[in-house]
């Protein structure tokens, strides 16, 4: 099996080109560039998790650690904890740190987990090296948090500058996350940034797959994998050399995004493969109304027990709502037994 297609023939050698000229921030020209990562971080399938609660909102820990064996069983490679699908937001900074923690203890997996929630530099390096410090691969910076939606590429990229000089040689990652607005991260930055030998962990939410494209090509022999948060283009991206899978639907039914990792990479895309990725394409508009709630009420019909709450304000499902789900477990169970893959 290949573990890579050629990704050159899907990038423009004038793309390629232009990387030459590209602007880096003063910062990034005086720091000394590192050596090669002594490690990356596993290929295929990393789960954002969802965090159970109880009845009163507090943290349903056995709840969580029997997600954590479920993704498991389902073939994750990694685990993403403190992010949006986990409520990361609605989390005190001791939670954020208690649940990190409990998700390392407890794994079998490497982690990563969300190290800024602050415009304040110097906060933000402080919450990283307590992040750090739970024994995360990886401390995830989110550029939507670090400035505001006004501010230049300029200033985001003078506080990266800022959170790397500043954080000895902590392992980072990045995520595009959509709140409380997109901040994307173009391939000229992510090729300045990955030159520092920091990073590891990048979860693209561009829903762009011509520029993931870019994102893989700019990084190919960095220590920085690109894991795709759009899971119609799931497939795509692995194909075209991205290091993995990070996405919502994976809450739902992760064996398929483990499967399109083992099996999606061959030289062929087989019948099976086909079958898997029309059916993530397909369900993509049921499974993003009302998450995470959505994703509660499904891990139920799995049979993982999860109390259907959350401290968003989301709405309550409708009957409507149930049945679509409904509709999507019964198609789930089909699709595994016609391409024999057991569900977790």
């Amino acid at each position: 099996m290949h573990t890579k297609l050629d990704r050159r023939k899907f990038i423009s050698t004038g793309f390629m080109g232009a990387l030459g000229t590209m602007w880096i921030s003063s910062g990034f020209k005086n720091l000394p560039l590192h050596s090669k990562s002594k490690k990356k971080l596993s290929g295929g399938f990393w789960p954002v998790m969802m965090t159970p609660y109880n009845e009163d909102l507090s943290i349903d820990y056995p709840g969580l650690k029997r997600l954590i064996r479920w993704y498991e069983a389902a073939g994750a490679q990694g685990l993403f904890a403190n992010c949006a699908s986990s409520g990361m937001y609605q989390l005190s900074a001791q939670e954020r740190i208690d649940l990190t923690r409990f998700v390392v203890m407890n794994s079998k997996v490497p982690v990563v987990s969300t190290g800024t929630f602050y415009d304040n530099a110097d906060e933000n390096i402080e919450f990283i090296n307590k992040i750090n410090e739970t024994g995360v691969e990886a401390v995830v910076i989110i550029p939507s948090i670090i400035v505001g939606k006004k501010d230049s590429n300029k200033k985001l990229m003078k506080h990266f500058d800022e959170l790397i000089n500043q954080t000895a040689d902590i392992p980072l990652g990045i995520y595009e996350c959509p709140s409380p607005y997109r901040r994307l991260i173009n391939p000229e930055m992510l090729n300045s940034l990955q030159k520092t030998g920091r990073f590891l962990y990048f979860k693209d939410t561009s829903r762009d797959a011509k520029q993931v494209d870019e994102k893989i090509e700019v990084t190919a022999d960095s220590s920085l994998g690109i894991y795709n948060a759009h899971s119609p283009d799931a497939l795509h991206s692995i194909r075209h050399g991205g290091a993995g899978i990070s996405c919502i639907a994976g809450n739902f039914y992760p064996e398929l995004f483990s499967y399109l990792w083992k099996e999606g990479r061959s030289e062929k895309i087989s019948a099976s493969v086909k079958k898997v990725n029309d059916f993530i394409i397909a369900n993509d508009p049921v499974i993003s109304k009302k998450y995470p709630l959505a994703a509660k009420y499904f891990m139920n019909l799995r049979g993982l027990k999860v109390t259907e709450n959350s401290r968003k304000g989301t709405s309550p499902l409708n009957t409507s709502d149930k049945n679509r789900l409904d509709l999507v477990w019964k198609d789930l169970r089909d699709l595994s037994e016609s391409i024999q893959l057991d569900l977790a």
